[in-house]
């Protein structure tokens, strides 16, 4: 069973007596996470769930259905970058794929044991946010394009259409690092910079 707010709750009447308590701090944002490097071998295990406030009693490694949700999105959008930019030629080197969405289990139980939720609250999914956040030397219209077809034919969030979408792209450049070219000046005396600076040291 769910534990909400530190308590165990399982029953119609346990649920809304829970929600009645604690009023809209029931409503609360989830947060999918997704990375990806390059190094990882599986590009369908790179997401971290963020539970809300209300959630944190529960396991970290049992994820509830509604919150399943998060992560299939996060999960299936998110791979879709490496994805398609090894197909496409495109080079990236990471990948950071955020869903926020605005939950509020409230909705569900309307009705029931004479609880009333908020009118707003009636499908439970109030709003998804995503951002992808590419770190990559390629020109910034190959990556948009990416996005743009992320955003419009991934199948888990075609499948979550019904929830209100917005959604962002962060690009990232990844300069060469080039290091400081060595002074090798000679000295008047012959001998190169070098060793006049061991020397120097010495005395």
């Amino acid at each position: 069973m769910p534990n909400f707010y530190g308590e165990d709750i399982a029953t119609v009447e346990q649920i809304t007596s829970a929600f009645r308590r604690h009023g809209d701090a029931a409503r609360s944002a989830y947060r999918a996470r997704y990375v990806y490097d390059g190094r990882s071998r599986d590009l369908y295990s790179c997401t971290t769930l963020e539970r809300p406030a209300s959630m944190l009693g529960n396991p970290p490694g049992r994820t509830f259905p509604w919150e399943q949700i998060f992560v299939a999105a996060a999960d299936c959008a998110g791979s879709d970058y490496p994805m398609l930019a090894s197909h496409l030629g495109v080079p990236i080197e990471r990948v950071e794929f955020l869903v926020e969405g605005v939950f509020d289990p409230r909705g569900e139980f309307d009705g029931l044991a004479g609880f009333e939720a908020p009118a707003d609250a009636a499908r439970c999914y109030l709003s998804l946010h995503v951002r992808a956040q590419l770190t990559s030397r390629a020109p910034r219209q190959a990556l948009e394009a990416i996005h743009e077809r992320v955003i419009a034919r991934n199948m888990v969030l075609g499948a979550l259409r019904g929830i209100p979408l917005t959604h962002e792209l962060e690009i990232e450049r990844q300069e060469a690092i080039v290091p400081p070219a060595r002074d090798v000046t000679p000295a008047r005396d012959g001998s190169d910079l070098a060793n006049r600076r061991v020397r120097n040291d010495v005395t």
